[in-house]
């Protein structure tokens, strides 16, 4: 069993319903996650650019189209629950634990995450890239962190049992945000600063404080974050990551996150880089998932190892988390 900790197919969903498609999973995702493997994922609702200039309007249009979406496929399910998740996985049936990627949507009313628990969601960051009410992402004020109203939020956020995730703080809010938390803490698409210093992969002091809450931390495939250089963004450099962080805290912390890309537009990497492409060579899609974990086994990941990180860490944390 392959779980992708994080997914933005419903933005591609929201785009195309917009436009008047229907079965857009089915239509246009199924195929490629079964070939890879993938029986289930974290979708998550991320305000994407440039509709990130009025967040909740784009908020209310992604649960409108995910809420739809659902209500018509056939061949996935919501799941809240390891329950449910093992429900689905005997139905054969794709698995979608529901996820914010940001809270930005909401402005300074936290409680609005009531809602959001309600529609599905059991996890969520405070932030993307962005600077809001709440806290700071990597793209704003280095010295800003986590504002009260964020900890608040927080608070809600352990109080509904759902899984609090770090990959797009700033420092300054990932140490607060550390501070503040009880039980596991999520790192769910970031790779190691150590051998690519993006500002969203992890210093080895971020992966201990990680690994001290018993979190885990998802390996993530956008190419950026495996290599700052072009021409080492590939597959190779990624399971060099995926050693990185087993050597420094233990396999059993260990995930996926893939934050495939390649089916949306160019509009979010200007945020990042000049780059036309967001994938690692050799895993350009979902598809190719197989192939990395035949590289990671030929890097010394044992068969218990892959199982662990393929899937058995992230039942593992939502057991623990969610129940």
């Amino acid at each position: 069993m392959i779980f992708d900790g994080h997914s933005d197919i419903f933005i591609d969903v929201t785009i195309k319903r917009l436009l008047g498609e229907t079965q857009v999973f089915k239509n246009h995702h199924l195929t490629r996650l079964r070939k890879g493997g993938i029986e289930g994922g974290c979708f998550v609702i991320w305000i994407d650019p440039p509709y990130d200039k009025e967040p909740a309007k784009r908020l209310a249009q992604i649960l409108k189209a995910t809420k739809e979406e659902m209500a018509e496929c056939k061949e996935a399910v919501l799941v809240h629950n390891i329950a449910e998740i093992e429900a689905a996985q005997k139905a054969e049936k794709f698995f979608i634990l529901l996820g914010i990627e940001g809270l930005s949507g909401i402005g300074e009313d936290v409680d609005q995450i009531h809602m959001l628990y309600d529609f599905g969601a059991r996890h969520a960051m405070l932030t993307w890239n962005e600077q809001n009410p709440l806290a700071t992402g990597v793209q704003g004020d280095p010295t800003r962190g986590v504002t009260e109203l964020g900890k608040k939020a927080i608070r809600i956020l352990q109080k509904k049992r759902m899984i609090v995730d770090v990959s797009h703080l700033n420092e300054r809010s990932f140490w607060d945000v550390m501070d503040m938390t009880e039980g596991p803490v999520l790192a769910s698409h970031s790779n190691a600063k150590a051998l690519a210093p993006a500002a969203r992969n992890l210093s080895d002091e971020q992966l201990f404080a990680i690994r001290d809450t018993k979190g885990l931390v998802g390996l993530n495939s956008f190419n950026l974050f495996v290599s700052q250089d072009l021409k080492n963004q590939n597959v190779d450099n990624l399971v060099k990551h995926a050693s990185y962080i087993a050597d420094k805290i233990g396999v059993e912390h260990l995930g996926f996150g893939f934050d495939f890309f390649e089916f949306l537009s160019t509009d979010s990497m200007k945020s990042y880089s000049d780059q036309e492409t967001s994938f690692t060579i050799g895993l350009e899609d979902c598809s190719k998932v197989p192939e990395l974990l035949i590289k990671m086994r030929a890097a010394g990941f044992t068969d218990k190892d892959l199982e662990m990180i393929s899937g058995g860490n992230w039942l593992n944390l939502i057991s623990r988390v969610i129940g």
